[in-house]
């Protein structure tokens, strides 16, 4: 598996778990940890554009 491969999935497992987090299937979320959750997908979904 190239290196590319393994930063693509690596991305892809980190939008996934954000995404349950703001949806709220990991327990309650304060505002706080909202907006640093709503942060990191934006820079996962552009690492992951760039791998591709």
């Amino acid at each position: 598996m190239s290196i590319e491969s393994k930063d693509r999935h690596h991305w892809i497992d980190e939008i996934a778990f954000l995404e349950a987090r703001l949806n709220g299937s990991q327990g309650d979320i304060d505002k706080e940890d909202r907006a640093a959750c709503e942060e990191a997908l934006k820079s996962a979904k552009i690492n992951l554009a760039a791998c591709r």
